[in-house]
């Protein structure tokens, strides 16, 4: 029985050139095309950032503006309680508005309830990457920056001045003439008949107290003025991203 061998031509060194080539292209063309794809769904995730982070900043927007209204009519009337604690001696005008002053704005808050979803997010999973351009990038972290240290600002007012100053104010007005008025209808106080008196007019105490309020005014203003730049800058990003991004 004849047996056929079958010979095998050793490819030609061209042959292999090609096959390396094809190899080659098409590992290329896989890499290409997946770099393709993960930047278009990175480009699709920051798009949805940046959507709900102008979100967030139109939120704060509505929020600082209302702190800075509230805050700088706050600063006015403390201001105007400190000189009305001055002006000695006391009648029953200036006992009524220190009631007044105490009552409406001395336990009132304007901190503000910032909205840090999106760059929570961005920050913990490491997305900030996402974001090509610099100028956003570093604006977006300058804005998270400025929200602590805005936050801090007030912080400061609340545990060193306003809580001393309650503390104080409870050994000066007495809450029996305040029982039937709440912040919205104290200014009724002003109008009636009834006499007020104060608990103590110790002029060191009063002093005292004065001091306290001086100082929390001063730490208010400062944070007005930190909410205004805060809020200048979250409307300069707003800015940035509805033209990078063309979001209306």
């Amino acid at each position: 029985m004849e047996v056929h061998h079958h010979t095998h031509h050793p490819k030609k060194w061209k042959e292999y050139l090609t096959e390396f080539l094809m190899l080659f292209l098409a590992v290329t063309l896989g890499f290409f095309a997946e770099n393709i794809r993960e930047k278009v769904v990175e480009s699709h995730r920051a798009h949805e950032y940046m959507v709900t982070m102008i979100q967030d900043l139109k939120e704060d927007t509505s929020r600082i503006n209302t702190a800075i209204k509230n805050t700088d009519r706050k600063v006015n009337a403390m201001d105007s309680l400190i000189r009305t604690i001055y002006n000695k001696p006391y009648n029953d005008s200036t006992i009524r508005l220190m009631y007044y002053f105490h009552r409406r704005y001395m336990g009132s808050s304007t901190t503000v309830s910032f909205s840090r979803r999106t760059i929570n997010q961005l920050v913990s999973s490491g997305n900030l990457r996402l974001i090509k351009n610099m100028a956003i990038s570093d604006s977006i972290v300058q804005y998270d920056i400025g929200t602590e240290v805005t936050t801090k600002q007030y912080d400061v007012y609340h545990d060193q001045f306003q809580q001393k100053a309650r503390e104080l104010s409870n050994r000066i007005f007495d809450s029996y003439y305040l029982l039937d008025y709440s912040r919205e209808n104290v200014i009724n106080l002003l109008q009636t008949e009834n006499k007020l008196l104060l608990l103590t007019d110790d002029e060191k105490f009063m002093k005292e107290y004065a001091n306290v309020v001086y100082g929390g005014k001063n730490v208010l203003a400062i944070y007005s003025v930190l909410l205004n730049n805060h809020k200048k800058l979250a409307e300069q990003i707003i800015d940035q991203l509805s033209k990078e991004y063309q979001i209306k």
